[in-house]
């Protein structure tokens, strides 16, 4: 029973800072539960270049001699990659890969012309066939609206209507090919129509394809969601690729991302697909400017690659 000379004041203060460590001991106990991941880990390849051109083909031994398992393809400009030869290295490497896909401006499954959407769901069908051709499993990114393409306003119904239409569409092109998509949540800054993973959770079952997934990536999730950890519980099974991020793009480990919690909620869904490190090469102008990086994020970009690998690695019970 309360002593009854402790004022009301006390009473509150007292009942918080019981409820908090209540709060602190159960992520504890959560973070301490998890098990070993059987994951694989990737790296994205804009650490290095924005263009993966034949003559970027041999990035794909250097990051398989870093112990990675498979790398991330960035898929800008379609017509420099060559599908066979990136498959020829992956095979030569033993390595797996999942591509990085984006949509270019008049390429829209949002955009309020027929034609731009035709021109996006054309865009997401060529990347998946490409990426089928390179071998690998999964086209993961913001595939429904050119990053960055703002509005001014909040996301519409048929803006909603029309992503699903296109979403369809790709998901039933990518069963053809065995290819996983898996759709990407970006900040508010970089795009109005999905910024959260209950939204894409929502889109995703609305469409209601097993080919179609989330993605989620720990930079985003640290400006959007409330809890990184509760988002992905909330995605379980519907999360389909994953990008560990820092909260400043940097080293995986030196920032503000709740690791530890994130990857107890991993486990407890079961995750068992890629983790791919993503940040941005800092002296690439084009590339930096796109990314909004205005100063160096990490000492070199091996360094980046290898001490992420071995954090994550570490988290996931897999060193």
């Amino acid at each position: 029973m309360p002593d009854q000379r402790m004022s009301r004041r006390d009473l509150l203060g007292a009942g918080a800072v019981g409820l908090g460590a209540a709060s602190l001991a159960g992520r504890l106990a959560e973070a301490a539960s998890d098990r070993p991941l059987k994951v694989r880990f990737g790296l994205n390849l804009l650490v290095y270049t924005a263009t993966f051109d034949k003559g970027k083909i041999d990035l794909v031994a250097k990051v398989a001699d870093m112990g990675y398992d498979g790398v991330e393809i960035p898929f800008n400009d379609l017509g420099i990659l060559d599908a066979k030869a990136t498959r020829r290295a992956c095979a030569k490497a033993g390595v797996g890969l999942t591509s990085c896909c984006v949509l270019l401006p008049g390429t829209s499954l949002i955009g309020t012309q027929a034609a731009e959407r035709r021109a996006g769901v054309e865009r997401v069908k060529r990347m998946i066939d490409i990426t089928a051709e390179m071998g690998g499993d999964t086209v993961a990114g913001p595939i429904y609206a050119p990053v960055r393409e703002l509005t001014g306003r909040a996301r519409t119904a048929d803006e909603w209507k029309w992503g699903g239409e296109g979403l369809r569409a790709a998901a039933e092109h990518a069963d053809v090919a065995k290819v996983n998509l898996a759709i990407e949540p970006l900040n508010r800054f970089e795009t109005h129509f999905l910024n959260t993973a209950a939204d894409a959770i929502r889109l995703v079952k609305a469409v209601g394809h097993p080919r179609l997934k989330v993605q989620l990536d720990t930079f985003h999730a640290n400006i959007e969601e409330k809890d990184t950890a509760a988002a992905v519980r909330a995605c379980g099974a519907n999360l389909g690729h994953f990008h560990a991020s820092e909260s400043d793009r940097g080293i995986p480990g030196t920032g503000q991302v709740h690791w530890a919690e994130t990857f107890a909620a991993l486990s407890r869904i079961g995750y068992a697909r890629w983790i791919t490190v993503e940040s941005f090469a800092t002296g690439i102008v084009d590339l930096c400017a796109a990314a909004c990086i205005w100063r160096p994020l990490y000492g070199s970009a091996d360094e980046l690659a290898t001490q992420s690998l071995a954090f994550l690695k570490r988290m996931a019970g897999a060193a």
